[in-house]
């Protein structure tokens, strides 16, 4: 029996071998880089600048979220070489906690937090649209329905949205190639517009007073909710962790590829938004709904105007791509671990993808857009995001000690002081987020709850099948 017992555990630390490990560091690395810089960096400055209101206070909110995300990063990178099996953060949770807990953050971020992030993206690539198609617009009314007034703006987000899911169904090996050559694409836009500004010069009056001369009290929480964008912007460091199962040797290459690619894009972030800042107030990033277009209108007229708003479209429509592929993981990785209908995880005969997976996802995309604007679709969500992240932080503590013997390829660096510093910040975000905007969380908070109810139905079905 204890000779079992030791089998079964064995396995759970095991490397799998069912999925094709082909994936080099150059991938993993892009897979990273691509999922975190899409959107984020374009369509966040403005709801920051209206939170913190000073150029200091502004890039500081960037500075913690990159910390942060290394801080996170570090410690995914044991969990993932601990635990090096494809569903990354959903295996991580599933060794500590209830199934319940589990399946509540596959559910989650299937169909919440990559299904509004998609369409978070969406309204950046058609905002930026706008700018070349002017007809593209949130005042272009199309119907009313229920209140909800479907403008062009909303139309080119669901048919965009719609075109990729249809990519991603006909077949996965397309939708990589896009994500590799919109990552290294996206990078050289941004540091171009980078060079640019220093070349042809800004205002440094842009920065002063660099803080708030009469600070409030309320900063404290209004800083907390500012980072916000900047948790979005920043999220993705975890991607790598989802395809585990399929990084060639994972212990050695996933570290690598989690510091390579949180560098590129601490550098990147950091480099765009000092240009932002050297070339526009901090009340005109505010009111910028294409901060990046407006910059470059600004150094270089129009055309400057337009050639950053095809890199953007660019880049947010290679982070689109992204958004089908990790998901499907996450179903397999739940119905694998006996959490989720196994009907979810259907390959198409024909084109070789998870075809019942994508067209969900591509359904939840949908419905998030009617959620609103930009920041009122990542208000509702981007505090479930780190909700889990700390509980899979909390993850790492157990385990070090429920199976201290088990081997590490890669431990935390920083151990205790990074994973505690990542749960301390985070929980003052997501209090922050839930205190300063409880009524713009409540459409995520109300589906994750709903989650419940899904897992009972589950529950239900399952002993219904064994009964």
């Amino acid at each position: 029996m204890a000779e079992t017992s030791k089998t079964v555990l064995s396995e759970r630390f095991k490397l799998e071998s069912e999925l094709s490990r082909d994936l080099g560091l150059l991938s993993a690395t892009s897979i990273i880089i691509g999922g975190i810089i899409g959107s984020g960096i374009f369509g966040s400055p403005a709801g920051i600048a209206q939170q913190v209101g000073s150029p200091g206070l502004f890039m500081m909110v960037w500075v913690v979220g990159g910390i942060l995300a290394f801080c996170g990063a570090v410690c995914f990178a044991e969990l993932g070489s601990l635990l090096p099996r494809t569903g990354g953060q959903l295996i991580y949770l599933r060794e500590v906690y209830p199934p319940i807990l589990a399946f509540s953050y596959g559910w989650t971020e299937t169909f919440l937090i990559q299904g509004a992030s998609a369409s978070a993206i969406a309204y950046i690539f058609s905002t930026y649209f706008g700018y070349l198609a002017p007809v593209i617009s949130t005042e272009n009314v199309l119907f009313s329905l229920a209140g909800f007034d479907m403008t062009t703006h909303h139309a080119l987000m669901i048919s965009i949205l719609t075109f990729l899911g249809g990519v991603n169904y006909f077949g996965v090996r397309f939708g990589g190639l896009i994500a590799n050559i919109f990552t290294i694409a996206k990078v050289i836009a941004l540091l171009g517009l980078v060079v640019v500004v220093i070349f042809v010069g800004g205002n440094w009056g842009n920065f002063t007073p660099l803080f708030p001369e009469n600070p409030s009290s309320g900063l404290i929480s209004a800083f907390g909710a500012a980072m916000i964008g900047a948790m979005f912007a920043y999220n993705g460091w975890n991607n790598a962790n989802m395809v585990t199962g399929e990084i060639r040797d994972p212990q050695r290459m996933l570290p690598r590829a989690i510091f390579i690619g949180l560098t590129v894009t601490l550098v990147v972030y950091m480099s765009i938004n000092w240009s932002y800042l050297y070339v526009l107030s901090i009340d005109e990033i505010a009111n910028s709904p294409r901060v990046a277009a407006d910059v470059a209108e600004r150094i270089m007229g129009p055309i400057g105007g337009t050639l950053i708003s095809i890199a953007v479209m660019i880049s947010t429509f290679g982070t689109m791509n992204n958004a089908p592929l990790a998901p499907p993981r996450i179903c397999y990785a739940m119905a694998k671990e006996k959490l989720f209908f196994e009907s979810i995880t259907y390959v198409h005969p024909k084109y070789n993808t998870p075809s019942r997976a994508i067209i969900l996802l591509t359904i939840a995309g949908v419905v998030w857009t009617f959620l609103g604007d930009f920041q009122n679709i990542i208000d509702a969500f981007a505090w479930s995001m780190y909700t889990y992240y700390i509980l899979a932080i909390i993850a790492l503590f157990i385990l070090r000690r429920k199976y201290p013997d088990v081997p590490r390829p890669v431990k935390a660096w920083g151990y205790p002081v990074t994973p505690i510093l990542f749960i301390v910040i985070s929980t003052y975000y997501v209090c922050s987020v839930l205190y300063e905007k409880p009524w713009e969380s409540l459409p995520g908070l109300l589906f994750v709850v709903a989650g419940l109810g899904v897992y009972g139905i589950y529950l239900w079905t399952r002993r219904s099948k064994t009964a």
